[in-house]
């Protein structure tokens, strides 16, 4: 190994020892062997629950909601065994975000399950209570590429991968590819034939 290497590596075991001995104290759960390099902000760390064997890279945003213009929410962020979530990884949640189980993200990845209401233009949109579609469901091995966004109400089923700087509107079934802005299904693995099909199936 060379001089990053050992320099990663130990990044990595003090990510791990910080997590035994700080994260676990404030989240509502931190796995063992997983890690949060650096995090760029953490709210609501007591509703953000993280299994083992996560890694998770620096600059990342974990936003769990539990106000917002005079408003009450209970949002929460479950991120599954062994998934990793690479630089500037954000999830911010005002119901709920749940993260499959060996599920990798490319950097810059945005799960976001709400948005800011423009019903009345006469209010500015930071003043304005937050609109949601519903929670966001990332399925077991599922693969997203950098820079995706992932909107409300949108579920992945298991390994399901996403092409780089996609915008996922609309819920997909397992083991599907999609890419685009809006994302669309491009291929679909058939399990006969054990090959990948492309399909014309839009969602």
């Amino acid at each position: 190994m060379d001089f990053y290497d050992y320099a990663n590596h130990a990044s990595a075991l003090f990510a791990q020892l910080k997590g035994r001995l700080f994260y676990s104290r404030i989240f509502g759960a931190f796995g063992r062997r997983s890690w949060l390099k650096k995090p760029d902000q953490i709210y609501g760390a007591s509703s953000i629950f993280i299994a083992d064997d996560v890694r998770i890279e620096r600059g990342a945003v974990l936003y769990a909601v539990r106000n917002y213009s005079d408003a009450n929410y209970e949002g929460r962020i479950v991120i599954g065994r062994g998934s990793f979530l690479n630089r500037y990884f954000n999830a911010s949640s005002a119901i709920s975000i749940e993260i499959g189980e060996d599920v990798a993200f490319g950097s810059n990845v945005f799960l976001c399950d709400f948005d800011h209401s423009y019903s009345d233009p006469r209010i500015g949109r930071i003043s304005s209570p937050l609109i949601t579609k519903g929670p966001i469901k990332i399925g077991n091995r599922c693969w997203l590429g950098a820079n995706v966004f992932v909107a409300s109400g949108v579920e992945l089923g298991d390994g399901c991968v996403v092409g780089a700087n996609s915008v996922v509107t609309n819920s997909f079934p397992a083991n599907t590819v999609l890419a685009g802005v809006p994302a669309k299904a491009i291929r679909q693995w058939n399990s006969e034939t054990a090959e990948w099909q492309r399909t014309s199936c839009n969602s």
